[in-house]
């Protein structure tokens, strides 16, 4: 049968300083015996820089050792230019093609092979084509594909097309990565390109293993020049093997007769085969981790009659349930009681995670139901920490659990357990509501919107205004700019100057919505006016600048007290809310186009 013959012609592959045009007069198997190990007495640590570096023991002790060992495995590197260089390559074998692999010292695939070729042989007279998906049928896949396009195009290396979908890896060509992502949808780096290394994460390539079955050969080869003279080599060190259940190599020193300027050099050919793992560890359903042994994650359910902590795994699967399942252990609805500060890990991440009324989200990755309003703490049930939340997540929320101090919210109640619709109670989620609520009915009674659309950059704010979850000031301070751009930076103020007549007109910002409150008939317009000029200098005098007397003045007309920021922060939202309340029953309901001229 005529060999297989690669449907794209075939580069010169990579390698040190030897042209690989040549390496087939080189393979060990052609012209040099195995001899046997370095004697007893040689005594390396006693050799020159010079001979260390011809007889390649830094990569013999340093480098090989390493292989299959670290977080980062290179599966490509070409340090042709580099005088202490080595070339890696990589290929995956089939268990058959393993057992091969392990007789011979040289390269099971060259970086050249591996693309899909046909070959032509006869059978009962007739001439058979057959075509071969990796350019032949001896068990070898490749792992990385050098694209290379004859100068028409730059060369590139593209991992295994199954490896990354195995993976779902995407590809950031920018940076030249390909990435997974955690439960919360943040990069997790798996593969890195440089021009002449290619570098995979251990882990995944050792459950792409596990789960295909699949050895992982890691080849090497690495050629040195010396002016060493031969005769300067102890005899022992010119040929040199060792053959291992997964490792093999042979270094040999020869006379250098072909490169101009050196009297030595020498050549370590070799390959590491790694065997799969288990299938168990093949990281994907349904040996993935939520299915397959993860770590349980334990929270406080209770106190015995001592006071001790009584702590219950939160594994959905092991809860007790309406249906009879787990009877002896804790139930599925148990709930599991937070300091609210858990929060501020999602409210700091808008772009990527949402905190509703009742619910926690991450992008489209999970959800998970959430009890916040109680006030003081958020409550999720036990089961649904450990049914909706990836682990990592879980071990977050462990860190601000604490004892139950009663059951849940009367709104979690009502709308979990009766069935009900109920309106939270939460300031914060109260705010939201109300201000989203008041919008489309402002402008359906009016004809024009009182606060213009947040921005793209802005649409967060609403999702994040909220009673701050620690005592920081900072966070104060945030949450009064905040309120401040909804309530008083959003104004429509070329819709209100339409409507301003008389002395009024020339006003500005604040001063256009306190004409036309005026000229519209709203009693209530001073007590509005007064919070809203409040809240802009206190945005003004403190959390925008350096704070002094006017901030302190501000806080006192207020009527609230920083020392405890939660509930003046509270207080201040209880009062916007009432001026939208007031605005919308005045101008959104009954006779507003009366009360609008």
């Amino acid at each position: 049968m005529r060999a297989p013959k690669p449907l794209h012609p075939a580069r010169e592959p990579i390698g040190s300083t030897l042209l690989w045009s040549d390496r087939a007069s080189f393979q060990p198997s052609n012209f040099f015996w195995i001899p046997s190990q370095m004697t007893p007495d040689t005594d390396l640590t006693s050799l020159d820089a010079s001979m260390r570096h011809l007889l390649q023991l830094d990569i013999m002790e340093e480098v090989l050792p390493r292989i299959g060992k670290e977080q980062w495995q290179v599966l490509y590197k070409d340090d042709r230019l580099d005088p202490r260089g080595l070339g890696l390559w990589c290929a995956l074998l089939e268990p058959s093609a393993a057992d091969t692999a392990m007789g011979s010292d040289s390269w099971d695939l060259l970086v050249d092979q591996g693309m899909p070729s046909f070959s032509q042989g006869w059978s009962s007279g007739e001439k058979v084509t057959t075509y071969h998906r990796f350019g032949s049928s001896d068990g070898a896949i490749p792992l990385l594909y050098n694209r290379s396009f004859h100068g028409a195009f730059p060369e590139y290396m593209e991992l295994n097309e199954e490896f990354r979908h195995y993976h779902n890896l995407a590809e950031d060509r920018e940076r030249r990565l390909l990435l997974d992502f955690d439960g919360s949808g943040r990069e997790i780096e798996v593969a890195r390109f440089t021009e002449r290394q290619v570098e995979v994460s251990l882990k995944y390539l050792r459950r792409f293993q596990a789960g295909t079955g699949l050895y992982l050969a890691i080849y090497f080869d690495s050629t040195r020049f010396s002016r060493m003279p031969l005769a300067d080599v102890p005899e022992e060190e010119r040929e040199l093997a060792t053959v291992e259940s997964s490792v093999r190599w042979t270094r040999w020193v020869n006379k250098c007769d072909f490169k101009k300027g050196f009297e030595t050099f020498s050549r370590l050919l070799g390959k590491v085969v790694l065997a799969p793992p288990p299938q168990g560890h093949a990281g994907v359903w349904p040996f993935d981790e939520e299915g397959g042994g993860e770590k349980e994650v334990t929270f406080i359910v209770g106190v015995d009659s001592i006071g001790n902590e009584i702590k219950s795994t939160s594994n959905h699967d092991k809860l007790a349930n309406y249906f009879g399942a787990n009877p002896d252990a804790c139930h599925y609805l148990t709930p599991v009681y937070f300091r609210r500060e858990v929060l501020q890990k999602y409210y700091s991440e808008p772009a990527r995670y949402r905190v509703a009324d009742g619910r926690l989200s991450c992008l489209s990755l999970w959800t998970c139901r959430i009890d916040n309003d109680l006030g003081s703490n958020v409550v999720v049930f036990l089961g649904d920490l450990g049914r909706d939340l990836p682990y990592e997540e879980r071990l977050h929320w462990r860190a601000f659990n604490v004892p139950p101090e009663r059951g849940v919210s009367e709104t979690s109640y009502r709308r979990g357990f009766l069935g009900e619709f109920a309106d939270a109670k939460a300031t914060d989620l109260v705010f939201r509501r109300e201000y989203e609520n008041f919008a489309p009915a402002w402008e359906a009674a009016q004809g024009w919107p009182l606060f213009l659309p947040l921005a793209a950059e802005d649409a967060h704010l609403l999702q994040t205004v909220r009673v701050p979850v620690s005592s920081a000031q900072s966070e104060f301070d945030e949450q009064v700019i905040t309120l401040t751009k909804l309530l008083v930076d959003s104004l429509n103020e070329s819709e209100l100057k339409k409507r301003v007549r008389g002395p009024n007109e020339k006003a500005k910002g604040l001063g256009k919505l306190a004409a036309f409150l005026d000229e519209t008939g709203f009693q209530q317009r001073e007590w509005a006016m007064g919070f809203l000029k409040d809240l802009q200098n206190l945005r003004s005098t403190g959390s925008a600048h350096r704070k002094g007397k006017n901030y302190q003045k501000v806080i006192g007309r207020l009527g609230i007290q920083l020392t405890k920021k939660g509930s003046a922060f509270e207080k201040l939202l209880q009062t916007a809310v009432d001026v939208l309340r007031a605005l919308r029953i005045h101008y959104c309901s009954g006779d507003v186009e009366s009360r609008a001229k």
